[in-house]
Parts: C-alpha cells; structure tokens; sequence
C-alpha cells in the first residue's frame, strides 16, 4: 500500500517528506491563529499503519509513511522506510476544560476577569492535552509496548513563552504514558 492510501483520513491524504538520515525532522505545521505556540503529535512505530492510527485518534496526518515504503533518496540508490512515521497537529482551541487538575478554577477566574484567552498559555495547553492523551492511552501504550516512539512536538516563538511550569499531574501523564515532550523556541 502507498503512503497516499496508507494515510488517508476522510478526503485529505498526508504529504510524503525525506527521510534526513537517521533522524526524521518535522516540517513546520500551519499554526492556529489563536495559539502563540503550535503542538504536534509525531510517532515513530517498526510497522504501524499511519492510517489507522489516524482513524484511532481522530487526528488527520500532516506527514506519514509506513515502513517498507520507497523514499526518496538522494543518491539514487532504492531504499525504503526502515519505520512507520505520523505526524498531526492538535488544535487545544477546541479541547474541552478538564476541571480535576490543580490551578484550572483559578485560571478560570482570571481568564474571566482580565480577559485572557486561555489556549495561548503553553502551560495551560499542555494540561489540557493530557484529555485527549489519556483517551487514548491504551493506543499509546500499545505503540510503546511494540517499539514504537510517542513524541508532543512543541514549538513556540521564545518571545512568547517567557516561562511555565507544568504541575505534577500532568507531568505524571505523559511520564505514565511514555510521551517524550521535545522544545523548540524558534527566534521569529
């Protein structure tokens, strides 16, 4: 099967990027307008299809490709996916409030009371994030368990995020579920 097959989600099939030696780099998503910072699932599996994990998780792929697959290669010699590759993006705009994590009333309020749209808290969207990961935790889990990679891409202007902290709770989430947060402050 072929990565435009193989990612189909709905109508929109995901695009095919290069394989850049034993690392494989995201290219940048589109961001929200409403988010200051952009949030990206990427998962590396031996063999997973990348478009049943689109189905599972209800998230369409930006980039995918499933092992075994030709790529490109720029010494024109054949070769193949040694991995499966997905990548999407999650929009934390439309997450619903989780209100059983510490700080989330008090935010409220001072959401409510100065004006401050929540979503373009880095803070505030990775606790929100930890929903939609735990309802998906037994695919998670799964990808672990079979040799597969769980990454949260986040990439933000370091002119917007001047600082944050994560509470242990949601901490704990992505330790529990093996999801590796990966940083990157970007000059623009």
């Amino acid at each position: 099967m072929d990565t435009a097959t193989a990612c189909r989600f709905g109508e929109v099939s995901c695009h095919r990027i290069a394989d850049r030696g034993m690392f494989m780099e995201a290219e940048k998503l589109r961001q929200p307008d409403s988010e200051p910072f952009q949030l990206s699932l990427r998962i590396r599996h031996p063999s997973l299809d990348p478009g049943e994990l689109s189905r599972e998780l209800d998230i369409e792929a930006t980039h995918c490709f499933r092992a075994g697959e030709p790529r490109a290669s720029r010494s024109g010699i054949a070769s193949v996916h040694p991995e499966s590759y997905w990548l999407g993006a999650l929009n934390t705009a439309n997450w619903p409030v989780d209100m059983s994590f510490p700080g989330v009333r008090r935010l409220l309020a001072a959401q409510e009371r100065i004006g401050i749209v929540a979503t373009r808290s880095l803070a505030w969207a990775l606790s929100l994030s930890t929903r939609f990961f735990n309802s998906h935790a037994e695919t998670l889990r799964r990808i672990g368990a079979e040799g597969g990679q769980v990454s949260l891409l986040i990439t933000a202007p370091a002119s917007a995020v001047g600082s944050f902290s994560l509470v242990p709770a949601v901490s704990r989430v992505f330790s529990d579920l093996g999801i590796t947060l990966e940083f990157e402050f970007t000059s623009d």
